[in-house]
């Protein structure tokens, strides 16, 4: 009996080692699978930030170089008046073209009455939204001191990206014909000498509408156009 009773420990004693050893190399699958998966995220996770790394620096290096294409522009168009710039003529160029860069974000929106309690950001976005456009707007504010009523401050308005302002004065003709902001109309946002200068195209321009009534005659990019009526 006893040598019957010690065969049947030995036998479940082998189930149970066999078992236990089954057991243990399920473990090691396990882990080995928690281990390549842990290794294919990290995989996932450097792919993605080189990625992102490679567009950050991709994006730098072109603001790096449309900044000095327009500084190397600035210089040569200052170097056959002095060939060694000095200090201070280079600060200035830096300086202009840094402010031309930031002004390339605003744009100057001209007759939205003006009321006391207004939400001018809500003002403004109702008007890009008449001409199909919904920008994200960084500031908005009103220019100049508060007037009698009625009266209609200048708004400047600063946004995303200078490509979104392109885009909205590309389509900004389209507020003659809107039913609430016809009179509203939308300009860049000049420097004092561009405004300057503007101010002598608009007189030239009036001068020309004068005398030459018979040809329609309007302002684009910098220079003052002519045509006949008829043409489109």
């Amino acid at each position: 009996f006893q040598h019957e009773k010690m065969k049947q420990l030995k036998a479940e004693l082998s189930s149970t080692k066999s078992q236990l050893i089954e057991n243990q190399k399920w473990v090691i699958s396990l882990q080995e699978k928690v281990i390549d998966c842990k290794e294919q995220q990290l995989e996932a996770v450097q792919t993605a930030l080189t990625a992102v790394k490679t567009t950050v620096e991709d994006s730098v290096k072109e603001q790096f170089m449309s900044y000095s294409d327009a500084l190397q522009e600035n210089v040569m168009v200052c170097q056959p008046q002095s060939p060694s710039l000095s200090p201070e003529v280079l600060k200035k160029v830096v300086q202009s073209v840094v402010q031309q860069e930031d002004r390339s974000r605003n744009l100057m929106v001209f007759g939205i009455p003006e009321t006391e309690k207004e939400n001018l950001t809500e003002l403004v976005q109702d008007v890009f939204q008449d001409i199909g456009i919904k920008p994200t707007l960084e500031t908005v504010s009103r220019l100049g001191k508060a007037g009698k009523e009625n009266t209609k401050r200048p708004v400047k308005v600063t946004l995303s990206s200078p490509s979104v302002a392109h885009q909205i004065l590309s389509q900004a003709r389209r507020l003659r014909e809107s039913e609430n902001f016809s009179s509203v109309f939308v300009r860049p946002d000049r420097s004092e000498e561009e405004r300057a200068q503007n101010r002598l195209l608009v007189q030239e321009l009036l001068k020309k509408r004068e005398n030459e009534s018979g040809k329609r005659h309007y302002i684009k990019g910098g220079t003052i156009h002519s045509v006949d009526k008829g043409v489109s």
